[in-house]
Parts: C-alpha cells; sequence; structure tokens
C-alpha cells in the first residue's frame, strides 16, 4: 500500500519534502481512511474499541504520541 500509493506515485525534491509526504500518508492512512480488515474503521478507531474492551490490560497496545504527531502533520500540510 505505501508503495503502490505513495513511493511510486510521487516525485520526492529533498529528504525534507519525503518526510513531509511520508508523514500527511500515515496520518490518512491510521486516522482517515477505513480499513476492512478493521470492520471499516480506521486503525485509531479500532484502537479506542479495544481500549475500551472490558478486562484489557491497561498499557497492552503500543502507546503513541497521537497530539504530537497531529501538530506536527498540521504543520507539515500549511
Amino acid at each position: 500500500s505505501l508503495r503502490d500509493e505513495l513511493l511510486n506515485e510521487e516525485m520526492f525534491d529533498s529528504l525534507e519534502d519525503a518526510r513531509r509526504k511520508l508523514a500527511l500518508w500515515r496520518y490518512d492512512y491510521n486516522n482517515v481512511r477505513p480499513h476492512s480488515s478493521l470492520g471499516n474503521q480506521t486503525p485509531a478507531e479500532a484502537r479506542r474499541t479495544l481500549e475500551q474492551f472490558e478486562g484489557s490490560a491497561p498499557g497492552a497496545l503500543a502507546q503513541s504520541d497521537d497530539g504530537e504527531y497531529e501538530n506536527q502533520t498540521r504543520r507539515l500540510s500549511l
């Protein structure tokens, strides 16, 4: 998916341009697009659903710093 949708389709002018485009693609992939393998939820929604199950072990899922990541992505898209 990454190769087909980004690497084979985009021309990168610099390393910074590649990082910006990758960050935008990754945000879209994880937070915007639903995945059929996750019951048509985004990975972020699926994670929240898993965290809400009773009896799930706190901290069992990999922790992410979504707030900082979203702030960086917003700055890159300007």
